[in-house]
């Protein structure tokens, strides 16, 4: 696997330690396109299922000769079950690249089309969220799953705003591989990361509330090599201030309403909140590729984006960058400013058209 980011940004990427977690961020029945935070950024369960099988010889345990699918309550056996009829969306599309004028093809880093079968069948879905402990708690700092599927007994409905169950809280300084979260209610409210963490080669089969949270003010969380299918609304959420950053390179991400959301209305909201995208492929977007809060300084930093069939620029289709005005403690509402046009170029979207390529 390698990172190669753009030296014009690489400060970027030494954004951050941990920070204190941040609080809930309130969806308030929040639409597709109104531009509110959605995920709880404490990734505990709801309905007070915070607990987690984090004990001795639980789900904590993997690796090299280790199992870290292991779980249940008291590091009891899970049931196994599909997830939720999330298998259908297995399958990413695998349709040929082509450049369109002035496009070019991704970079020769691993980018994933296609998410893999997974090793463990029709998956594990977990009776509460797992914690991945770091080494320095008692885990390891790296958790390779070996491509298994798992998901959480979640029942909140995948479009209700809030409640719904954590699959995976990850510790400062995890790093998470080759894993694949069940689809549909299974797949609950994700993964959230608690302190800087990597996310290498993980699979959303269809993200339920979003896919992952970056929720610890100064902490970067790093998606790479991924894939994530079929957000009804956000696919991955930044509740996180201070300075944190979310990174996003070489992965697939397709039919869902934001990429990434700088939190709209989180309790003592603020930033700022960095936001670095390159070398990746969308299609199917809904609203736009990121949502950034103009008032909070954040920045949005994309490189290297191919959209599939194309930005449109007579119609601002798809949209691809958009600045917010956020509020916080619910005092009003979050509004896109510009009309919600995309915008180039600016303090806060920091992207050139000719970044924009066709696939």
């Amino acid at each position: 696997m390698r990172f190669e980011l753009k030296s014009a940004f690489t400060a970027l990427l030494l954004i951050g330690a941990a920070g204190l977690a941040q609080t809930a961020c309130s969806d308030g029945g929040a639409t597709t396109d109104d531009g509110q935070g959605g995920s709880a950024s404490s990734g505990t369960a709801s309905g007070g299922d915070s607990s987690t099988s984090s004990t001795s010889g639980n789900a904590t345990t993997g690796g090299t000769g280790g199992d870290p699918t292991t779980g249940g309550t008291g590091g009891g056996a899970a049931s196994s079950a599909s997830a939720g009829g999330g298998d259908s969306s297995t399958t990413a599309s695998t349709t040929t690249s082509s450049s369109g004028t002035g496009g070019e093809e991704p970079l020769g880093d691993d980018l994933p089309m296609v998410i893999p079968t997974p090793s463990n069948g029709a998956g594990e879905i977990r009776t509460q969220t797992t914690v991945l402990k770091n080494a320095a708690n008692g885990g390891q700092d790296v958790y390779d799953f070996n491509n298994q599927k798992i998901g959480v007994n979640n029942t909140a409905d995948c479009d209700n705003g809030e409640g719904q169950k954590t699959v995976f809280e990850v510790e400062h300084g995890v790093t998470v591989k080759n894993l694949i979260i069940a689809g549909g209610l299974a797949g609950g409210n994700g993964i959230v990361c608690k302190g800087d963490c990597t996310l290498d080669h993980v699979y959303w089969e269809d993200v339920c509330e979003d896919a992952a949270t970056n929720s610890a003010d100064g902490a970067t969380m790093r998606i790479n090599s991924s894939i994530a299918l079929h957000a009804s609304d956000k696919v991955f959420q930044h509740n996180a201030k201070g300075g944190s950053t979310t990174i996003v390179t070489n992965s697939y991400i397709a039919d869902f309403g934001k990429l990434w959301r700088s939190c709209g209305d989180c309790t003592a909201n603020g930033g700022p909140r960095h936001l670095i995208i390159d070398n990746v492929r969308v299609e199917g977007v809904k609203t736009a590729v990121a949502g950034a809060n103009q008032n909070y300084g954040d920045t949005v930093t994309i490189t290297n984006l191919h959209v599939k069939g194309g930005y449109n620029d007579r119609d601002d289709k798809p949209k691809i960058c958009q600045e917010y005005r956020a509020v916080t403690d619910h005092m009003g509402e979050s509004q896109k400013l510009h009309g919600g046009a995309s915008q180039w170029n600016t303090a806060t979207c920091r992207v050139s058209k000719s970044d924009i390529k066709r696939w």
